[in-house]
C-alpha cells in the first residue's frame, strides 16, 4: 500500500472530524452529538475532549449535578477520578462538590449539604429527624448522621436507601419551613421525631434547645398528642415533661438529668446574684435555694465584665482557675453558698455516685456557713 496517500487521507479526515467538532462550524445533526468517533480501519479513537478551559464554569462552592457536569464536558470517568483523586467528593449517587468548598465545614455543614442534595432527587420529602435538627441548628446529644433523614407522606414503610432514611408518616406539608432553600420539619415536630427515635438524653438536649429558641411549650404538646399512639411516644411525653429551655447548653442539659437520677431536689436555673443596687455579679447553672448550693458544670460562672468582680476581658487560660476561685469566694462571701464544680467525667455513671457525695456535702456545709455572720 502506497503510505503517502494515506497519510494525506488520514489529514482529510482529521481536518473534516475537526470542522464538524468546531462549536462555530457544526450542524445540526452533529450539534446532538457531543464527540466524534473518526474510523479509520477498525480503530476507533474519539475525538478530544474540551479542554478546562473550554468547559463552562460549574459554581465550586455550590452541588453539581452529574448532568450538569456532563454538560460541561466531563464524562463519568473524569468523574470517577476527580473523586478519586480528592478533588471532588460525592455527596450522593449522582450530586458532588468539590472538597476545597468543604475546608473549614464541620460535620453538620456538610450534612446540610448532604440534605440538599438528597432532596434534590426526592420529590414530596422534606428534611426530618435528626437532618431537621440539623438544619434547625439546634444543641444536639449524639445525632445519627450517617444517614439523611427524609419525611415523606406517602409509601408502605419505612426504608433505608442510598444513604437515605426514608421516613414514612403524616404530615402537613403547609406546616414545613424553608431553611437555606430546603423544607424541613417546623420544631415541634422535629423536636418529637428525634424524641421518638432515640434516647432520652438525647431528646431532653433537644427539646431544651427548641424551647430556648422560642418553641411554645404548647405547640409541643398538642403535636405530643397528634402523635401519642406512634412509636417512641412514651419517651417523647417524658422529654416533654423534663424539657427546660432555660438550659443554656448540651452540657447543662445533660447535667439536669444526671442531678434529677441521684434524686437530688430540683434546682433553679440561670439564677442571677444582684449587688444591692441590682447590678448583676453572676449568674449560676444550678441552684438548690433550700440548701444554699450553687453547682456549676466546669466551674464557668457567667459574670457581668462591668463590675468588679468579673472576668476581666484579657482572661488567658493561664489565670483561669485563679479566676473560678475568685468567683466562688465572691459567691461564698456575699452570699454564704456553696459551689461545687462537675465536669463531663462527672456525667459518667460510674462517677455519679461521687458527684452526689460532694453535692450532699456541700448541702452540710452550706448549712454551717449560714449559721456564722457573713461579711460584706
Amino acid at each position: 500500500m502506497d503510505s503517502a496517500p494515506e497519510s494525506g487521507r488520514l489529514r482529510d479526515i482529521h481536518r473534516w472530524a475537526a470542522r464538524l467538532a468546531s462549536p462555530q462550524k457544526r450542524t445540526t445533526t452533529t450539534a446532538a452529538v457531543p464527540r466524534v468517533a473518526i474510523v479509520v480501519g477498525m480503530t476507533q479513537r474519539p475525538a478530544p475532549h474540551p479542554s478546562p478551559a473550554s468547559r463552562p464554569a460549574l459554581d465550586e462552592s455550590d452541588i453539581v449535578e452529574r448532568q450538569q457536569a456532563l454538560a460541561a464536558g466531563y464524562n463519568d470517568n473524569e468523574i470517577q477520578r476527580l473523586i478519586a483523586n480528592g478533588v471532588w467528593r460525592r455527596l450522593r449517587r449522582g450530586r458532588y462538590i468539590r472538597a476545597q468548598a468543604l475546608v473549614g465545614l464541620d460535620q453538620f455543614d456538610v450534612h446540610r449539604l448532604e440534605v440538599r442534595a438528597a432532596l434534590s432527587q426526592v420529590p414530596n420529602a422534606v428534611a426530618s429527624h435528626w437532618s431537621a435538627g440539623v438544619m434547625h441548628r439546634l444543641n444536639m446529644y449524639q445525632p445519627e448522621l450517617s444517614l439523611v433523614h427524609l419525611t415523606r407522606p406517602h409509601g408502605q414503610s419505612s426504608r433505608v436507601e442510598g444513604g437515605v432514611h426514608h421516613h414514612v408518616g403524616a404530615f402537613d406539608f403547609s406546616t414545613a419551613v424553608e431553611i437555606d432553600g430546603v423544607p424541613v420539619t417546623p420544631l415541634h415536630r422535629t423536636v418529637l421525631d428525634i424524641a421518638r427515635h432515640s434516647s432520652f438524653e438525647a431528646g431532653v438536649v433537644v427539646a431544651d434547645s427548641a424551647l430556648r429558641r422560642g418553641m411554645s411549650r404548647e405547640a409541643l404538646r398538642a403535636e405530643l398528642d397528634a402523635c401519642r399512639n406512634w412509636p417512641g411516644a412514651r419517651t417523647a411525653a417524658r422529654v416533654v415533661c423534663f424539657a427546660d429551655g432555660r438550659a443554656e447548653s448540651v452540657a447543662e442539659s445533660l447535667a439536669r438529668i444526671v442531678l434529677d437520677e441521684l434524686g437530688l431536689p430540683k434546682p433553679e436555673l440561670q439564677t442571677e446574684w444582684r449587688a444591692p443596687d441590682g447590678t448583676v455579679l453572676a449568674r449560676t447553672d444550678f441552684y438548690f435555694p433550700d440548701h444554699h448550693t450553687v453547682v456549676e458544670f466546669d466551674g464557668k460562672l457567667k459574670y457581668d465584665q462591668s463590675v468588679d468582680d468579673a472576668e476581666p476581658a484579657d482572661d488567658e487560660p493561664t489565670n483561669t482557675l485563679w479566676l473560678e476561685k475568685k468567683r466562688e469566694d465572691m459567691l461564698r462571701r456575699r452570699f454564704g453558698v456553696e459551689v461545687v464544680r462537675m465536669t463531663w467525667t462527672d456525667l459518667k455513671p460510674e462517677r455519679r455516685g461521687a458527684l452526689a457525695a460532694r453535692i450532699r456535702d456541700a448541702f452540710e456545709w452550706a448549712e454551717v456557713r449560714r449559721a456564722r455572720p457573713v461579711a460584706g
